[in-house]
């Protein structure tokens, strides 16, 4: 795979592969959030999780990094911007799975695609009632990458359609890299998603 690009977390110092950290930028306001890693200037890496962003935030090691006098931002507030982005992304990746016909969308597409083993990733809406939920897990072949995200409304938006209570990625690499945000988001909500 090659050589990996490595950076060290301001918050609890440990090393990590550039993509298991966040990006963040000194910009006009104070810090931004560097997400999509495309803003210009110096760096500073934080891991995201809760923990982490506590130290970075309030031990002042995110002026000190940026080399700028910089205003901290609330410790919710930094958390609340990043989880957002983290959706964010993810309602991207799904979209894009679903214009590449690699999402089935609804309970009877999921179903027909986990009777055919062909579902690398479940993603439940927060709002799918337990009946739902229950058939399809006992109906078919059940992948291990499970996850509760977005509402039924929020998931038909992004398949372009009204209401959509669980989808099933069917390509490795969109479940691969769902499921890497989704457990960046638990990890920063300190939630079982």
């Amino acid at each position: 795979m090659g050589h990996q690009p490595e950076r060290t977390c301001i918050g609890c110092r440990g090393v990590f592969n550039k993509a298991d950290v966040v990006r963040v930028v000194s910009g006009p306001a104070g810090p931004v959030i560097d997400y999509r890693e495309k803003l210009p200037g110096r760096a500073a890496y934080v891991c995201p999780r809760r923990d982490c962003i506590e130290k970075a935030l309030s031990r002042a090691n995110l002026p000190r990094a940026l080399h700028t006098n910089v205003n901290v931002p609330e410790i919710d507030v930094f958390i609340d911007t990043l989880a957002s982005a983290v959706r964010e992304k993810m309602r991207s990746l799904l979209t894009m799975a679903a214009r590449a016909g690699m999402l089935a969308a609804g309970a009877s597409a999921v179903d027909d695609a986990l009777q055919k083993g062909r579902v690398e990733m479940l993603i439940f809406a927060e709002d799918l009632s337990e009946g739902t939920r229950h058939k399809l897990l006992t109906g078919g072949l059940p992948p291990k990458k499970q996850t509760t995200l977005f509402t039924r409304d929020e998931m038909g938006q992004m398949v372009g359609r009204e209401l959509v209570g669980v989808a099933g990625i069917l390509d490795k690499g969109f479940s691969d890299t769902v499921w890497s945000e989704s457990e960046r988001l638990k990890g920063l909500l300190n939630k079982h998603l």
